[in-house]
């Protein structure tokens, strides 16, 4: 059988050989997300980055991929699936490369900015496949099941991934070896889906909505970048005007995007889908949800730069999340499905107890093993969680509009973790200021934490409200 037949004529038992695939594929961009933030001190020494250019190179990544995720889920219902797959894996290869081979820290950004616009084609690809590969509810539950405990590994297994890669520097790469040894992998993946991803759209020919997309770019462009650089440059008059101007932008956008629906376009938002009451509920719930992002972040800043920790020992301090993380998503599987539609509400309230005792433990200098407990909380709460968060959004959504609220529902995670990470940690070098050691990252951590656990409780909160 030719490969062209392969990838269009799937079989009940190729159909999961190709969820695999996708997953594999799925898991690279959020593990890449999380596996530099155990690296910045080291680029921050090598590359001599600034703070503003070190938040830069978490949520210039994250504002990349939220801003050009919902597009990727509109090119797959255009131009198909998996071409859009294709092409983003091959982006996202070529820019890990020029990531590792960075010379300075602007150059570092800029990549990462364009290593989140190929993730964001990949990513919206395989939420969008899984209702095509699977018209059966229980084999697409399953497949959306393991979706969600693969996106919460991907982060804990790129905490300890970065970590162990920098200490042990093979071939003297320090950080550039967690973008360049994962080539391999990367190449793997795209010959993989090659070979076995069938093409699962229905493409139709219509305009891209290229003014939705510029509006939205600005939009987010406009929130992010004052909120990563003003404070190192004093509030400049150029950050006030661009923060005036997001409600604008807003406001115009969504004009633009009914003004295009009205003449038969097919918009970057569907508004209809927000006429679905438990996607508007999902939609709130996964802003939200991904605002703890700095956790990752400003907790291995406290282990590095406070505590003086190394890279693979600030690797395996997140080593009980991932733990916590797959022991929550493994043992609330079989639970009987009455427990189910309580399991998001559950799971989130564990993971506020646990963010807020890490941020307790942290900033009183409570003993280690109490900070480590609370960080197993913390995973075991999102592993229960995670899982269910898909589900909520997405449960309810016709198979026609599943590319594009795939993309709006992982858009409005990574524009939570974009917008959490810049913000919350702008809050946090602002109370650290100029300070050293262990008692001001302290302090600035646990007054961070405070934005964290509130808008996790704000998320805990709207997974109550009834459709």
């Amino acid at each position: 059988m030719s490969l062209t037949a392969i990838a269009t004529v799937p079989s009940s038992a190729r159909r999961w050989v190709a969820c695999v695939v996708l997953l594999a594929g799925a898991f690279l961009p959020p593990a890449d997300f999380f596996i530099v933030n155990v690296t910045l001190s080291s680029i921050h020494a090598t590359l001599h980055a600034t703070p503003a250019q070190l938040q830069l190179v978490i949520s210039g990544y994250a504002a990349g991929y939220a801003v050009f995720l919902v597009t990727g889920g509109r090119l797959g219902d255009l131009y198909g699936r998996r071409r859009m797959f294709l092409l983003g894996m091959a982006g996202f290869t070529l820019t890990s490369m020029l990531c590792g081979l960075a010379t300075s820290a602007l150059m570092l950004v800029i990549a990462r900015v364009v290593q989140g616009i190929s993730a964001a084609l990949l990513l919206p690809q395989v939420l969008g496949a899984m209702p095509t590969l699977f018209n059966d509810e229980r084999g697409l539950s399953r497949a959306m099941s393991a979706y969600g405990i693969m996106m919460g590994l991907a982060s804990a297994a790129g905490q300890l991934g970065g970590g162990v890669l920098v200490a042990w520097s093979p071939w003297d790469l320090g950080w550039r070896g967690v973008f360049l040894l994962k080539l391999p992998v990367c190449l793997a993946v795209f010959v993989a889906a090659w070979i076995v991803v069938p093409e699962t759209s229905t493409s139709r020919h219509s305009r891209l909505d290229v003014g939705g997309i510029v509006l939205l770019s600005a939009m987010l462009g406009c929130f992010i970048l004052p909120l990563a650089e003003a404070q190192q440059l004093q509030w400049p008059l150029w950050s006030i005007v661009a923060l005036v101007s997001v409600p604008v932008l807003l406001v115009a956008f969504l004009g633009w995007e009914a003004r295009f629906t009205r003449r038969g376009g097919m918009p970057l938002l569907d508004l209809g889908l927000m006429r679905i009451r438990s996607f508007r509920r999902g939609a709130a719930v996964a802003t939200l949800f991904y605002f703890t992002t700095p956790f990752y972040l400003l907790f291995g800043l406290y282990q590095q730069e406070g505590r003086g920790v190394d890279p693979l020992f600030t690797g395996l301090a997140f080593l009980p999340y991932g733990i916590g993380l797959f022991a929550g998503s493994m043992g609330s599987a079989p639970l009987p499905a009455w427990w189910r539609p309580r399991l998001l509400t559950i799971g989130m309230v564990i993971q506020v107890a646990g963010y807020a005792a890490i941020g307790l433990g942290v900033a009183n200098g409570l003993p280690p093993w109490s900070v480590t407990l609370a960080v197993f909380i913390a995973g075991f709460g999102q592993g229960i969680a995670l899982p269910r968060l898909y589900n909520v959004a997405l449960g309810h959504v016709p198979p026609d509009k599943a590319g594009v609220a795939a993309g709006v529902v992982n858009s409005l995670l990574q524009i939570g973790s974009a917008v959490g990470v810049t913000a919350i940690g702008s809050l946090f070098f602002s109370v650290l200021g100029g300070a050293h050691g262990e008692p001001a990252y302290a302090h600035a951590f646990g007054i961070a934490m405070i934005a964290v656990v509130t808008a996790l409780g704000l998320a805990m909160l709207a997974t109550t409200l009834r459709d």
